[in-house]
């Protein structure tokens, strides 16, 4: 297994009760759900984050295309004259420069380890070849938009320019025929950007919506914060608008954000009304997270005065994402019941589930909203069909309601995180098709809209305003929101991965997915979630993965016991010190020795937290 590199910011989502005025809240005010600040790809002091020049190739084709394809790579302002740098003069009128938020770069994934090269004898020049596969549009406001290219392979005609009045050739290599548009590799994605994470609130102003942007790290430090102030005026990534507000209106920044010492200034317009002082609590909490990165102390400044000292890592500490157990509670379903594993030197949790109802389980899930536990159990029937049922608890989740519909298959439920606890809600998969339900054990279908119909897989982020699933053989992302106890998707977005087959999908942080699917070989990924980049996190599972479980970052200690499990062919596997083991009967707490229905694994592992 790969460790882990993708990354996200820190937790999402926050509910606010009553901010006080000096910036730092109360220990009741804030509450998130979420994974917290996690390292970056990078580094974070533009130190090393310029991209190659002409001349770093010296006279390898092979090279000087991969460094060309990494040349648009930083400051959007000058990514033209970086480009055009390695185009031979007299071509370079042949590529229309953009200026402004115009300036739209298309990110390519290469599909093999090296290009391909041709010598063109009769001219001296080679012919270098790139299959790739299309991933994006890097945005000039750091987001990454849906795919608008559809080649699956660039041919460069490299060689030494000789359009000069000499015919002398200038040093190094140069592209001989300029490209229509800005190329970019998603190694350079990878390079010279900082996963950046903004937040916006959601529609009833309760809890943020984490928004993943790319930010060079080729700028200062203030230049970062500049830009993420922008981003946060701008409003929301397209895809998120549906979950996502934009700033109060009449809100921008007035100048550049000051830096003071350890502090920045930030000084914005806004429209005064009779909710200003609410509205001035919710900007100082979307500047603490947005900005948190950058600096822990924040002044915000109303038209030039003084109405905020914000003191960003009081913030992040008093919030939940610090206080996750360092040992995450960890079950399964043996022997037809929901059971706690065992781990090394820990006492085994207690089922929250009575024994009376802890019968014919096939998955389930457990979430501790409130001041309870809600429980959603998959159970078969004595036709071997499955149907849903859901129960709520203090502690112990004695009754359950019994759904009234029977299914030829489901998936594991999945509770909503980060959402009002009086409106608890869920989702599965059920015959192919997307349900919500409630504590009433009620599927309601969803449809997603711009996605197929079919769904095989459904993951819910920790914020509990977006999804992921797998529909029509795709990966999909889509906002969610929650009202009166009714999950709305908005628009689908289609993600690009280079794997097949795919089968399940998780959310493992704000700005990752972990997805299994086919790649030569049925192998786990994790993808950020605009598809960009992926990194192997289990290079051969030995079987199609039919169930996959994540319990996330907590960003004081990484847990001990791994933030993955998966279960294929029958077989639960869970991550522990940077490897996949199997989890055995063994670690099966309060298991009967033989096992009543001779069950042999423990299968569907699930976090409970």
């Amino acid at each position: 297994m790969t460790r882990r590199l993708l990354t996200a910011a820190t937790a999402a989502t926050m509910l606010v009760t009553g901010v006080a005025g000096c910036g730092i809240p109360d220990e009741t005010g804030v509450q998130v759900s979420g994974p917290g600040p996690a390292q970056k790809y990078g580094a974070v002091d533009g130190i090393g984050s310029q991209p190659p020049d002409r001349l770093d190739s010296l006279d390898d084709p092979k090279q000087f295309v991969s460094n060309f394809l990494e040349a648009a790579a930083g400051e959007t302002s000058g990514a033209y004259g970086r480009v055009t740098a390695f185009i031979a003069p007299n071509q370079r009128g042949a590529m229309r420069e953009k200026q402004g938020s115009d300036v739209a770069i298309n990110v390519v994934r290469p599909t093999e380890e090296t290009p391909r090269s041709e010598e063109q004898q009769e001219s001296g020049s080679y012919l270098v070849t790139v299959r790739v596969q299309q991933v994006g549009v890097l945005r000039a406001d750091g987001t990454l938009a849906p795919p608008v290219a559809t080649e699956s392979s660039y041919t460069f005609r490299v060689g030494r320019d000789r359009s000069g009045a000499n015919e002398t050739p200038s040093p190094g290599l140069h592209l001989l025929e300029a490209p229509p548009v800005l190329l970019m590799s998603t190694q350079a994605l990878k390079t010279y950007y900082q996963q950046q994470m903004i937040y916006f609130w959601n529609a009833d102003r309760s809890a943020l919506v984490p928004d993943m942007r790319y930010l060079p790290l080729a700028l200062p430090r203030q230049g970062r914060a500049n830009t993420v102030l922008d981003w946060l005026t701008g409003g929301p990534a397209d895809w998120l608008t549906a979950a996502a507000l934009r700033l109060p209106e009449g809100t921008d920044s007035i100048g550049n954000v000051l830096q003071n010492g350890d502090r920045i200034e930030v000084n914005l317009s806004t429209l005064a009304g009779p909710d200003e002082e609410a509205e001035l609590d919710r900007l100082a909490i979307q500047l603490a997270w947005s900005l948190q990165d950058l600096s822990n102390e924040i002044e915000l400044k109303i038209r030039n005065q003084s109405r905020r000292m914000i003191d960003a890592y009081a913030y992040r500490k008093e919030n939940k994402a610090y206080h996750l157990p360092d040992n995450p509670q960890r079950f399964c379903v043996y022997d037809d019941a929901v059971h706690a594993l065992l781990d090394p030197g820990t006492t085994a949790a207690s089922v929250p589930i009575a024994a009376a109802s802890n019968r014919n389980v096939v998955s389930a899930a457990l979430n501790r909203g409130g001041a309870g536990v809600l429980a959603a159990l998959v159970t078969r029937t004595g036709d071997d069909r499955r149907r849903l049922s859901t129960g709520t608890g203090r502690d112990l989740v004695q009754d359950f309601v019994q759904g009234a519909e029977t299914y030829g298959s489901m998936s594991r439920p999945v509770w909503l995180k980060g959402t009002d606890p009086a409106q608890s809600v869920g989702l599965i998969v059920a015959d192919g098709k997307l349900y919500r339900f409630g504590t009433d054990a009620k599927l309601t279908e969803v449809k997603v809209p711009n996605a197929p119909s079919d769904v095989s897989a459904v993951g819910v982020s920790l914020d509990g305003h977006r999804i992921a699933f797998i529909a029509g053989g795709g990966l999909y992302v889509a906002a969610l929101t929650v009202d009166n106890g009714v999950a709305t998707p908005g628009p689908a977005r289609r993600l690009v991965t280079s794997l097949a087959d795919l089968s399940a999908v998780e959310w493992s942080g704000e700005s990752s997915l972990v997805v299994a699917g086919v790649r030569g070989r049925p192998v786990i990924y994790e993808i950020t979630v605009d598809g960009a980049l992926e990194l192997t996190f289990e290079n051969d599972t030995e079987a199609r993965v039919t169930h996959l479980a994540t319990y996330p970052d907590n960003p004081v200690e990484r847990p001990s016991v791994g933030r993955v499990m998966y279960e294929a062919n029958s077989i639960a596997r869970a991550e522990r010190f940077s490897a996949f083991e199997r989890i055995g009967p063994d670690q099966v707490a309060d298991r009967s020795t033989p096992a009543v229905t001779g069950a042999r694994n423990p299968t569907a592992p699930f976090f409970f937290f």
